[in-house]
């Protein structure tokens, strides 16, 4: 059995990256296939964290890379896999792990949860780090998509594909009643990129044409913060429309999602790849309103799935969730097909099976 060191993302913070990374590390079948030592990338405890650096976190950067380089010389792995930051500070970090994996494991593979490579590839600092990165690198890309971002430094006959997965929750929907307001629900972390300004925006123009509904914000403090959200649902007297629930978790998060008739996530998030949370809105079969940000193209396709609408523009998302409001059969028609989609690729089984099976063809 090969020896391997995974390098990943594990929560807190919780968001995409990190719980794929945490289904791996529970993963039986993954875990039976290879010899794995478990190393948590994480040095941000919050979303608002990620990005910034400081005194504390540059202590913290030091005690991984040594802690890294400890369990290289002692169990010597056959291949490392690490899920890294494309770009920026996270990159920095990131890179000394990279080198030390190259030189005391015979392969390193880097599987992207985000991206930002080809904002910063063109500098002249960044440029010389990518290609040593990059070198001899095997890389997992989560859609084909996002091939663009790191197109410079890989060629594209040599990269990999594998998609996120979620647990199936096994429960669909439930449908209203004619007489229900429908609930349409956002969930992600509070930051401005994930378009939750925008929402609350297109529901204002809606209120203004009379549209019933109701609205719920679920999610944890990104760089928006409890009171600012409040006050802007307050400047758009919004109070009676919308509803913020902070974070939920577990069973809480499945009911929400369940009793909601309508998943919007417009999304700008320059990082955007695959999102957990249109996954599992598909799980349920809701009908979805979101972008064309990162890789969501290979899970939503326009008016058979799901609606896609230009970022940062909600007059235009404003449209596409009356257009929704008042089709009760166009919104059967893209949850139905959202749900079966999900079932046949996007189940953590299905994750699971691909990790694996390209696992060993990469490490063969």
């Amino acid at each position: 059995m090969q020896k391997a060191l995974f390098l990943l993302s594990i929560p807190p913070p919780v968001h995409g990256a990190s719980m794929m990374g945490q289904y791996i590390k529970e993963s039986r079948l993954i875990n039976e296939s290879f010899q794995i030592t478990y190393i948590n990338l994480n040095t941000s405890t919050t979303v608002d964290e990620i990005g910034k650096n400081g005194l504390k976190k540059v202590v913290k950067m030091a005690a991984l890379l040594g802690k890294v380089v400890k369990v290289l010389l002692t169990t010597r792995p056959d291949f490392t896999y690490m899920t890294p930051t494309a770009a920026g500070v996270g990159f920095y970090k990131d890179w000394p792990l990279a080198m030390a994996c190259k030189l005391f494991s015979r392969q390193l593979i880097v599987h992207y949860h985000n991206k930002g490579i080809s904002d910063y590839q063109n500098k002249t600092l960044d440029n010389w780090l990518y290609k040593i990165f990059f070198k001899k690198t095997k890389v997992i890309l989560l859609a084909k998509e996002l091939f663009s971002d790191v197109q410079k430094y890989v060629k594209k006959e040599e990269v990999y594909y594998c998609p996120n997965g979620i647990p199936n929750p096994g429960y669909s929907r439930s449908e209203k009643t004619e007489k229900e307001p429908l609930q349409v629900l956002f969930l992600s972390n509070l930051l401005k990129e994930k378009g939750v300004y925008d929402l609350l925006d297109a529901v204002n123009l809606l209120k203004e044409k009379g549209a019933v509904f109701t609205c719920i914000l679920v999610g944890g403090e990104g760089d928006i913060s409890e009171a600012a959200l409040y006050q802007k649902i307050k400047d758009l007297r919004l109070s009676e429309n919308v509803h913020y629930l902070g974070k939920k978790y577990g069973m809480e998060k499945l009911s929400i999602i369940q009793s909601s008739d309508i998943f919007v996530f417009p999304t700008y998030y320059k990082k955007e790849c695959l999102p957990l949370v249109i996954l599992e809105a598909m799980s349920f079969g809701l009908p979805i309103i979101t972008t064309t940000e990162g890789g969501i193209p290979s899970l939503i396709e326009n008016e058979r799935n799901g609606l896609l609408v230009e970022a940062k523009n909600p007059y235009k998302l404003s449209l596409a969730i009356q257009k929704l409001l008042n089709d009760q059969e166009l919104r059967s028609l893209l949850g139905n097909s959202a749900k079966m989609d999900f079932t046949t690729k996007f189940t953590l089984e299905k994750f699971e099976g691909e990790f694996l099976n390209m696992m060993k063809k990469i490490t063969s």
